[in-house]
């Protein structure tokens, strides 16, 4: 048993400040007060708020991030389109081995940086010359055991992907992400449903990595495989991807999803930028999920979604960091909100002219959504029964020093930056003090040697 005082402590209900929590032996909440009942093991000079997850993530792009700032010679222009050829070339060189070193550092980044639970999208399963590992999740265990070294818990999520683009067969230079059939894909599913199913630091989700990946059979039945697993999929990233659907679906990505196949409570639609009215509204009645990852959106051009009328309209999201050129939620939330304020000529778009706090709003938005594209469900962000799970934040950080509470949490989003983030516990024990993971050293080295070695 260990009692612990913070300075402040946030739940649903506001602030507790100073805020007293006992925790057992494997480090699960005792209790929660704002007055000590017992003597303090360890005060900790820093307010507490509860880590995101983080729901969309391709960790192997983690190498490239910041090195397509460029054009290259011969090239004319570059969007997302010629990124993906640069990003191909990357993945064409990635083993297993180094697949491991990559997200143990990217994993622990996040873990620094205010994430504790990360959906894998995961389409890199093959070798270098497309064929099968003699394990045929090889990759995907390597991520998982990356999570687990750092003490990241993770949704592995392999998705379906078999064809180049609409009507179109399997591409070479996609050879390592292809599927022979929908019979391998949820054989490797149910593999990892079966190795994993006692584990409570993995969880297995399912999916399709676009519309375009996939015939219109296949996609039925990948769809129609599990309605409590979470499902996840690419839909509408690129104004190409939309034509190409209207040309050979005969209507846009979300329409036709809705129309021919359904969506559920279940179903979570990474980026979904260029949708109509009629298509946010179905995704609405659906109660299905948009994951926005504003970082990665902002970088290839991909496009504003269109956040406050989806909020206004009662919409679900979450956020992730996709291709990892940004690793921090709070900075990611900025952007999306900020893009929206320029857009609208407004402040506080999220709230659509209507009283409450921006911060609070969207934190408890991605907390609870981010938890459930995770496949799980949190009533609070600490609660009786539950590990102690917290991101510290230093309570010397010269904003964080204003004696008021109010406005604490919207300062932590809007106003800080990685300096300010003292720490991070996990089941009641530091897995990241003064702001570097307990195990930086050891996979620094590493991942050092990997990151050269690729590039």
């Amino acid at each position: 048993m260990k009692n612990w005082k913070f300075k402040g402590l946030y739940l649903k209900k506001g602030w507790i400040s100073p805020a007293y929590v006992s925790t057992d032996d494997n480090g699960k909440i005792l209790s929660i007060d704002s007055e000590p009942s017992l003597e303090v093991n360890e005060s900790v000079d820093g307010f507490a708020i509860a880590p995101i997850p983080n729901a969309h993530s391709h960790a192997f792009q983690y190498v490239m991030a910041g090195l397509t700032e460029n054009i290259p010679k011969g090239h004319q222009g570059d969007n997302f389109w010629s990124w993906r050829e640069r990003m191909y070339a990357v993945a064409d060189q990635v083993n297993p081995e180094q697949m491991e070193v990559i997200a143990s550092m990217l994993y622990a980044e996040m873990l620094r940086l205010g994430y504790d639970h990360v959906v894998e999208f995961h389409y890199l399963n093959k070798d270098s010359n497309g064929q099968t590992y003699n394990n045929p999740n090889e990759m995907a265990e390597r991520l998982i055991s990356a999570a687990k070294r750092v003490g990241m818990k993770i949704t592995m999520t392999p998705v379906y992907y078999r064809t180049a683009g609409f009507n179109q067969g399997p591409s070479e230079a996609q050879r390592r992400f292809q599927y022979e059939s929908t019979d391998s894909y949820f054989s490797q599913i149910e593999d990892l449903i079966s190795k994993y199913q006692d584990d409570s630091e993995v969880k297995i989700g399912y999916g399709q990595h676009s519309l375009r990946a996939a015939n219109v059979e296949e996609t039925k039945e990948i769809f129609a495989y599990s309605s409590q697993m979470p499902c996840h999929i690419h839909i509408s990233e690129q104004t190409q991807e939309v034509e190409g659907s209207l040309k050979h679906l005969g209507s846009r990505p979300v329409e036709w999803l809705a129309s021919e196949v359904g969506m559920g409570q279940n179903t979570n639609l990474i980026h979904s930028t260029h949708i109509t009215e009629n298509e946010m509204q179905s995704i609405i009645r659906a109660k299905a999920n948009v994951v926005i990852c504003p970082s990665t959106e902002g970088n290839l051009g991909d496009g504003y979604f269109p956040i406050s009328d989806y909020i206004e309209a009662g919409g679900r999201w979450c956020i992730g960091s996709d291709s990892h050129i940004g690793i921090n939620p709070f900075e990611d939330l900025r952007l999306l909100d900020y893009g929206q304020r320029m857009s609208k000529q407004k402040r506080n778009v999220l709230l659509n002219d209507k009283s409450g706090d921006s911060a609070a709003i969207s934190y408890e938005t991605i907390f609870n959504n981010g938890h459930l594209a995770a496949g799980e469900k949190k009533s609070d962000y600490f609660q009786v029964g539950v590990e102690l799970d917290a991101l510290i934040i230093n309570s010397r950080s010269p904003l964080m020093t204003r004696n008021a509470i109010d406005g604490k949490l919207a300062t932590i989003v809007y106003a800080l930056d990685n300096s300010a983030f003292y720490g991070r516990l996990k089941c009641g024990e530091w897995l990241v003090k003064d702001g570097i993971h307990i195990i930086h050293d050891e996979i620094i080295k590493d991942f050092s040697q990997t990151v050269n070695d690729i590039n």
